[in-house]
């Protein structure tokens, strides 16, 4: 094992006794300290052995891959490795850890090879800065054996001449066809901006599935037009749905935005747009009831009587959906009353930690959320793991009578946490101080 304080514990316990022992001698208490010092040394070089490892076969080996077929080698070595580590380490925060590590890698290095690809084909490098954002999971540090794309591509504005001729070419045929335009001359500098990110965007998203990374069923993709644009474009998008709720955001993707962590690029356009973004939001206090609703009527898997509720019928009879009845709940409920509170970091544990430090939950209901918030990716993880040749809807289900006593009360218990703070919610929040 690379670095597991098991060991420590296991160690204190086999020689409790003894350690209290008064009468021990002095050559006695250092061998008992030399056994300890040799456990731990062995611990030690496992885990520089493992960073090594980590660097030299993965993470080095990503950014000097020279084709996309090189990275998908690259990522299923990594999970493949990942998922040993956790079934020997039982550590869901370094699995989040070591796949931001090799995913965030992994993007930079698509990104790195599309602007080659845009270069060669005559179109050139970015003209202006720009951030690649992960969202969902990804943007969470919160990834999992599998992944799909929850990405944003957010650009800032460009003064001076920049279009070279194949992507004055390109555009024009473009807009010719789509938009209308009658005239290469009418096309301007801010629609040839926009096409260049079009056809950037749409080159990433096919790279990424290349390499490993799902497209994301619901489109939250650059791809799609709504997830790529200029801060200006996006602050239009969010006003247009949180003051006029029209525009071509829905709610969902305002919940999604929350999410929102840089990967690569100019990372303070992504802050300043969070900031302008964040103000919106709270200030909407109607918008903000919505997803506080949201956030308390999202059900667990438990019955009345503290029972699982499963499946009545269908391919996933007898089954509950760890994702959406235990998981999802918890983390939507995490992140409104973290944003209420001006928290704007997005990864769940660490939102929930930040509530314990501003007071606003107590110490007693933070360790009750950690410990169910691991409870549901544990489980989540192994079924997973288990259902490798299922998609991924399937993997997220499991038979309660499959778990052990012990796992099913930690489960039960789990449930109950997410269902007392969201009463809590409602108390304080939505019945209690106003939002």
């Amino acid at each position: 094992m690379a670095l597991n304080l098991i060991t420590l514990e296991n160690f204190l316990a086999e020689n409790k006794e003894r350690m209290h022992d008064k009468a021990l001698l002095r050559h006695e208490r250092y061998r008992i300290l030399s056994k300890l010092r040799d456990k731990l040394q062995h611990s030690l070089d496992d885990y520089i052995r493992f960073e090594s490892e980590l660097s030299s076969l993965v993470v080095d080996k990503i950014a000097s891959s020279k084709t996309f077929q090189d990275l998908l080698l690259c990522h299923k070595r990594a999970v493949a490795g990942i998922e040993k580590y956790f079934f020997e380490e039982d550590t869901i925060v370094d699995v989040h850890d070591l796949f931001r590590i090799v995913r965030d890698g992994l993007t930079i290095r698509v990104i790195e090879l599309v602007e080659a690809e845009m270069e060669n084909e005559g179109y050139g490098y970015p003209p202006t800065n720009f951030v690649w954002v992960g969202m969902g999971s990804e943007g969470r540090d919160e990834q999992t054996l599998l992944t799909d794309q929850d990405n944003m591509v957010l650009y800032g504005e460009v003064e001076d001449e920049f279009a070279t001729d194949p992507l004055k070419n390109a555009c024009y045929e473009y807009l010719k066809n789509d938009k209308g335009v009658g005239n290469p001359k009418e096309v301007t500098k801010k629609q040839l901006l926009d096409y260049y990110f079009k056809v950037f965007a749409e080159k990433m998203v096919e790279r990424l599935h290349e390499v490993g990374f799902e497209k994301c069923k619901g489109g939250v993709m650059p791809s799609n037009e709504k997830w790529r644009g200029s801060i200006d474009q996006f602050r239009d998008r969010l006003i247009q749905r949180i003051t006029y709720e029209k525009g071509i955001f829905e709610t969902l993707d305002i919940i999604i935005l929350t999410d929102a962590r840089p990967i690569y690029g100019d990372k303070n356009l992504l802050n300043s747009f969070r900031q302008e973004f964040f103000k919106i939001l709270i200030d909407n206090k109607a918008v903000m009831k919505d997803l506080y609703e949201s956030a308390v009527l999202m059900p667990t898997a438990l019955s009345f009587f503290g029972n699982f509720k499963t499946e009545k019928s269908g391919e996933h009879k007898d089954m509950i959906n760890i994702k959406l009845h235990g998981w999802a709940p918890l983390i939507l409920a995490v992140r409104m009353v973290a944003i209420t509170n001006e928290i704007f970091e997005t990864n769940t544990l660490k939102r929930v930690k930040l509530l314990r430090e501003k007071n606003v939950i107590r110490k007693e209901m933070e360790a009750d959320l950690i410990d169910a918030y691991l409870i549901f990716v544990k489980f989540r993880l192994q079924s997973q793991s288990n259902n490798k040749d299922s998609n991924q809807a399937n993997m997220n289900f499991l038979f309660p009578r499959n778990l052990s006593d012990d796992e099913q009360s930690k489960l039960r218990k789990a449930m109950r946490t997410v269902e007392s703070f969201q009463k809590f919610i409602q108390e304080r929040l939505l019945f209690g101080q106003p939002i």
